[in-house]
């Protein structure tokens, strides 16, 4: 059996455009501004591999788009993110479509714990969730769901594995964690859009597929090295996707971000990172 990847279209979101690339005083211009983007689709990625399926992120709940989900108190919820999300959108009827299911999942890693990339961990009772230990102890009490993390819809007993990484850099990241025997997923730290973000590399033959969350939302804004405008730190941001950039001119690339509406095309046709378009 070879290595697969499978994009799986958990839905769509609409958010502010400041909040897509970032714009001067974005914090204020994603609640305020009235200029949306269209819809964008939430990826899950589905690695098939010898040792066992391997899920990265879960995508989105339908309930995000029903009315009492999000919390009412909470301002980016009430004004600035608007959910498509159907019952069959949903993670479990996805993996069912291509005949998997849910407790077949070796493992999952979240990228991060926004909802929309931990909204359908309901699926996955009993099935090991990997996720950044610095992303978990961000998420947690108050201060978390201040954050926007929504851990009161966490399935109940929620306990991940916590991801630590090892002082051995990994090209230009600063750690990597294998996730199999192979050592052909492994897991990379990617901070900045939160503080625990991480990214998730496959490698097939010679092309490296890269699936990398929210560190930036498209390809586009990582060549442009443009952060998020609800990033956790812009500086640390721009810092992780000059890693990414850096790792592409030394291997083959394909860049899979949760939100890029071309990612799908570009993992069907490998099409890889040009070094030719770094600025």
């Amino acid at each position: 059996m070879t290595i697969r990847i499978h994009a799986l279209r958990t839905g769509a979101v609409r958010i502010k455009a400041a909040q897509l690339a970032r714009e001067p005083f974005s914090t204020l211009r994603v609640l305020t501004s009235r200029k949306w983007t269209g819809y964008l689709p939430i990826y899950a990625w589905l690695i098939e591999h010898p040792e066992g399926p391997i899920l990265v992120d879960t995508g989105e709940t339908s309930r995000a788009s029903t009315a009492g989900h999000f919390p009412k108190w909470h301002p980016y919820y009430r004004l600035a993110a608007d959910f498509q999300v159907g019952a069959g959108d949903e993670i479990g009827p996805l993996l069912a479509q291509k005949g998997i299911r849910p407790h077949e999942i070796r493992l999952i890693i979240l990228t991060h714990l926004h909802t929309d990339h931990a909204g359908g961990l309901h699926h996955f009772p009993g099935v090991p969730v990997w996720v950044s230990g610095t992303e978990w102890a961000h998420a947690q009490g108050v201060g978390g769901r201040l954050r926007g993390y929504l851990s009161h819809r966490w399935p109940a007993g929620l306990t991940p594995r916590l991801i630590a990484f090892p002082p051995a850099a990994y090209g230009p990241f600063a750690g990597a964690v294998p996730v199999t025997e192979a050592g052909d997923v492994v897991i990379v730290p990617t901070p900045g859009h939160t503080p625990g973000h991480v990214s998730v590399i496959a490698r097939i033959g010679d092309v490296r597929y890269f699936m990398a969350g929210d560190a930036s939302y498209t390809e586009q804004t990582l060549l442009r090295r443009i952060p998020d405008g609800v990033t956790f730190s812009p500086r640390v941001a721009v810092q992780s996707l000059g890693r990414i950039l850096a790792y592409a001119k030394t291997a083959a690339t394909v860049y899979l971000p949760t939100h890029d509406p071309e990612g799908p095309d570009r993992l069907a046709h490998n099409r890889v990172l040009a070094v030719s378009d770094f600025v």
